[in-house]
């Protein structure tokens, strides 16, 4: 039961934005950091914590795809543009 509670978590997680994970991560982090989370507590929190890592980390990895996709793309315009005025 506890597994399939975690996969919820988990998938949950996943559908949250950047923004959205960074600041729930600032929150656990700072509820730590004051104590104010019970000891029985602390260890959904740093799960939860690590979901919203990978989470922020996938997102990261997938926008450096598109903004590098993107460049390449321009660069490739760039240089096909540059061919045809030589050509000229």
């Amino acid at each position: 039961m506890e597994q399939s509670h975690q996969q919820e978590k988990n998938m949950a997680d996943k559908k949250k934005t950047y923004s959205e994970s960074m600041n729930r991560l600032d929150e656990i982090l700072e509820n730590i950091d004051q104590a104010n989370i019970p000891i029985d507590e602390l260890a959904n929190q740093v799960i939860e914590a690590a979901g919203l890592l990978k989470n922020c980390k996938t997102i990261l990895t997938d926008t450096e795809a598109k903004v590098k996709n993107v460049l390449e793309d321009l660069e490739s315009d760039f240089t096909e543009a540059e061919d045809v005025g030589d050509e000229q």
